[in-house]
């Protein structure tokens, strides 16, 4: 079974005065169906380390703003250590993954900006795939996604290609590197109850394939 590094998202319990990174215990059940093993990537956790975990390709999860939309002190802290982690990840041609967050993360790190949406927050929508993947195939099948985010790309980096968009209003939902391992999805896998079992066969592909 591969090992699969993830970000965890930072939260701040002040009645404690702590710090504590924090990730939903259902992507440790979805990652298990699938065959992966999750190694957790906290801040201020050594990027060189990561080699001697012999991990194969990093996720990185939602929760939260970019500190480019908050200027949340945790939002920058995080932020500043998921760019360790993408530099590392490139550099070592390990396969890339984003989810919500981490598909912003991505994108930004790619030169793209952001826009503010409505009615992308506790919603659910259909998406539209845009045919310029070569994961087509098998997300077609999937035909509604949730949708947790307050941000939309809005002009994406010349290095990106858009994968998938709301119907309903344009936004991109979902993206690829043009040369690179890179995917990001602006949906929740770990949120889906049942988990949707293409989305679950698609992140099994990419890491596995």
């Amino acid at each position: 079974m591969k090992r699969i590094g993830i970000t965890q998202r930072l939260d701040c319990i002040e009645e404690y005065g702590e710090v504590r990174n924090a990730l939903d215990i259902r992507w440790q059940e979805l990652l298990n169906a699938i065959g992966l093993i999750p190694i957790l990537l906290p801040v201020n956790f050594d990027i060189a380390l990561i080699a001697d975990l012999k991990i194969s390709g990093i996720i990185f999860s939602g929760g939260g703003d970019l500190g480019s939309q908050s200027n949340d002190k945790l939002s920058i802290l995080r932020d500043k250590h998921e760019y360790q982690c993408l530099e590392y990840a490139i550099e070592n041609s390990l396969p890339i993954f984003g989810a919500c967050r981490g598909m912003q993360i991505i994108a930004e790190y790619f030169g793209s900006t952001f826009k503010k949406v409505e009615n992308h927050v506790s919603s659910r929508h259909k998406i539209k795939i845009t045919g310029q993947s070569n994961f087509s195939s098998t997300l077609h099948k999937i035909e509604n996604v949730n949708s947790y985010h307050n941000f939309a790309i809005d002009i994406l980096g010349d290095d990106l290609r858009t994968v998938a968009i709301c119907p309903d209003d344009n936004t991109i939902e979902a993206i690829q590197h043009k040369s690179h391992l890179i995917f990001g999805q602006m949906w929740h896998p770990e949120r889906e109850n049942p988990f949707n079992k293409y989305n679950s066969q698609f992140i099994s592909s990419f890491f596995n394939g």
